[in-house]
C-alpha cells in the first residue's frame, strides 16, 4: 500500500469516528504532515482561546509577543520560533469557514493579530523593531503552507478541500489589509481552478477537480475582490531563469499579469462552473456567488479620503 493510500485509510478511519469539523482537520493535518504548531505548542493555545474569546486581542499580544522580546533582549533570537507562531495562525485560518458571515467572521480577527504583530514596538530596544514590521519568517511560513493542497485519491475529502479554501481566504484578507503581499496564490489558485482544462484523470474526475479547486479561487473573490479587480501589474519576469510564476494556464496565454481581461476569463470560467452538470452543487453555488462578488467588486466605488 502506497503512502498516501495509507493515508488515505487513516482519513476513513477519523472521519468515521469524529463528528467534529475542526478536530477532522487537526486529525488530518497530522496524517497529511501538513505544516503546522508543534504539538503542546503555547502559541496555538494562546490563539485558539483568542479566536474562542477567553482572552482579547491585548492579552494574546502580551502572551504572544512578550516572550519573543525577552529573548531579543537577553540576545538569543536564534530561540525564537518565528514559524511555530505563523503555522498557528495559518493553521487556525484552516478551521475558520470562509463562507460563513464571510464579511465579519474570524479570519479577520487572526488579521487583526498580524497587524498587531507588524506594529509591535520592543520597549527600551527599538533598534529590533524590524523583526516585528517585516513580519519574519511570516512570507516563508505562507509559502510552505501552500504546499498543503488537496491530495486526489478518487476524488477529494471534503474537510481538505475546506481547508484549502480557508486558507486562501485567510491569505486573501491579509493581502487585503496590506500586511503582506500574498497575490501570487490568488494566480495559483485562479490557473489551477479556472485557467486549466480539467480532464479525468486515474485519481480524479474533471468534476472532482472542479471540486477541489474552485472553492480556494472563490476564496480569493469574496475575501478581496474589490483589490483584484482594480489590480493591474506584469509579473513578467525580468529574468527568464527566475521561471515564471504567475503565467497563466492553457486558457490565458497571453503574458503573466494581474488585468481586467484577465479577471474576465476568472469571470466567465466561474459562471461556467455553475452550470456545470456532474460538479457537487456546492461547488456550483460558489461559483455563482463569485460571480455575483465579482459584479459587485466591479461597481464598488472606494470613498473618498
Amino acid at each position: 500500500m502506497s503512502r498516501i493510500a495509507k493515508q488515505n485509510e487513516q482519513i476513513r478511519q477519523i472521519l468515521a469516528s469524529v463528528e467534529n469539523g475542526t478536530q477532522r482537520i487537526d486529525e488530518m493535518a497530522k496524517i497529511r504532515g501538513w505544516f503546522r504548531p508543534k504539538d503542546g505548542s503555547g502559541a496555538y493555545s494562546a490563539v485558539q482561546d483568542y479566536l474562542n474569546e477567553r482572552i482579547d486581542l491585548s492579552e494574546t499580544a502580551s502572551l504572544l509577543f512578550g516572550p519573543i522580546d525577552e529573548k531579543i533582549n537577553s540576545s538569543h533570537l536564534d530561540d525564537v520560533d518565528f514559524m511555530d507562531l505563523w503555522y498557528s495562525i495559518i493553521h487556525s485560518a484552516r478551521r475558520l469557514s470562509c463562507r460563513e458571515n464571510a464579511e465579519s467572521h474570524n479570519h479577520d480577527k487572526l488579521v487583526d493579530l498580524i497587524k498587531a504583530f507588524k506594529e509591535h514596538s520592543i520597549p527600551n530596544n527599538e533598534i529590533y523593531n524590524y523583526l516585528y514590521s517585516e513580519m519574519t519568517d511570516f512570507g516563508m511560513a505562507c509559502r510552505e503552507a501552500y504546499n498543503d493542497a488537496p491530495v486526489a485519491h478518487d476524488g477529494f475529502f471534503d474537510q481538505e478541500v475546506e481547508a484549502w479554501a480557508n486558507m486562501n481566504f485567510f491569505y486573501a484578507r491579509v493581502t487585503q489589509k496590506g500586511l503582506q503581499d500574498l497575490w501570487i496564490y490568488a494566480i495559483y489558485s485562479m490557473r489551477a481552478a479556472l485557467e486549466t482544462p480539467l480532464v479525468d484523470d486515474p485519481s480524479a474526475t474533471a468534476n472532482q477537480q472542479y471540486d477541489a479547486y474552485v472553492p480556494a479561487a472563490a476564496a480569493w473573490i469574496f475575501g478581496n475582490g474589490r483589490q483584484l479587480f482594480r489590480l493591474e501589474r506584469d509579473l513578467t519576469p525580468a529574468d527568464p531563469k527566475q521561471g515564471n510564476p504567475a503565467r497563466g494556464g492553457e486558457l490565458w496565454k497571453r503574458r503573466a499579469e494581474f488585468s481586467k481581461d484577465r479577471w474576465a476569463l476568472w469571470k466567465e470560467r466561474f459562471a461556467a462552473v455553475g452550470k456545470m452538470d456532474g460538479v457537487a452543487e456546492k461547488t456550483r453555488i460558489a461559483a455563482r456567488d463569485a460571480v455575483e462578488s465579482m459584479e459587485r467588486s466591479e461597481t464598488y466605488e472606494p470613498m473618498p479620503r
